[in-house]
């Protein structure tokens, strides 16, 4: 069998770091940055590229990640406003670490946080990528709209029901056209197939129903009620009666 040859034909991200005791270490490892770097770091145009490019509003063409980026020939800082511009050899090539590539073995585009304008850039995007909704405000409308619709020619609904319980099945059937959609990560669908937690305490919390809940805080609202319109209607006879008498 052709060793050789089979880990020629293998994909780099599946292969191993080069060991750094073995011999020409550094001349393995610049080849295995290279490898990494040519198969799955060099930006490819996709469509994700114009996601937002609309030709009829006049938009230029622009790739959104930036690319093909300018080219400089030698690292300088501009000693007025402190900008640092690193050296780029070739246009297409995502930003990346040698170290960490050969380490986490996939793709990158890794910046460093020169300075306070990119902090807080780092900031914003890591807060509107953390809080970005999985669904865009018209199509949760529209969802919505297919609750509302879905409630209105169903053919189990009856005249008998009154407003709350109305309410309940449209609140409920909104939840599942929204919940019918949202995306899940892997992980999530990972951790649910393997029966893992989904959280981790340092206290055990007892579990609370809602629904039961609710079922029987308004059973006994109802008691109440009950009980209080027996009262005044006992009242209002005693009265009546009183008034009659005298």
């Amino acid at each position: 069998m052709n060793t050789s040859n089979n880990k020629s034909n293998s994909i780099p991200a599946c292969l191993f770091a080069p060991n750094p005791s073995s011999p020409n270490f550094a001349s393995r490892f610049r080849a295995a940055v290279v490898q990494l770097v040519e198969t799955g770091n060099i930006h490819k145009h996709s469509d994700t590229c114009y996601k937002y490019w609309n030709a009829n509003r006049g938009d230029k063409k622009s790739c959104r990640m930036r690319m093909p980026r300018k080219l400089i020939s030698v690292s300088t800082i501009d000693p007025d406003t402190g900008h640092i511009s690193m050296r780029r050899s070739d246009p297409m090539i995502n930003n990346f670490n040698e170290y960490l590539i050969t380490a986490c073995r996939s793709n990158m585009d890794i910046k460093f946080i020169w300075s306070g304008s990119d902090a807080k850039a780092l900031v914003y995007y890591i807060t509107d990528y953390v809080t970005k909704m999985s669904l865009s405000f018209h199509d949760t409308f529209a969802l919505v709209q297919k609750g509302i619709t879905s409630i209105m020619n169903s053919s189990h609904q009856t005249n008998n029901e009154n407003a709350i319980e109305k309410s309940g099945k449209f609140v409920l059937r909104c939840y599942n056209s929204l919940a019918s959609q949202q995306e899940l990560s892997g992980v999530q669908v990972a951790s649910y197939l393997m029966n893992w937690d989904d959280h981790y305490t340092t206290h055990k919390f007892q579990g609370l129903h809602l629904i039961e809940t609710e079922q029987y805080l308004q059973t006994q609202l109802n008691e109440i009620r009950s009980k209080q319109k027996l009262k005044l209607s006992a009242h209002g006879q005693y009265f009546i009666l009183f008034y009659t008498v005298v």
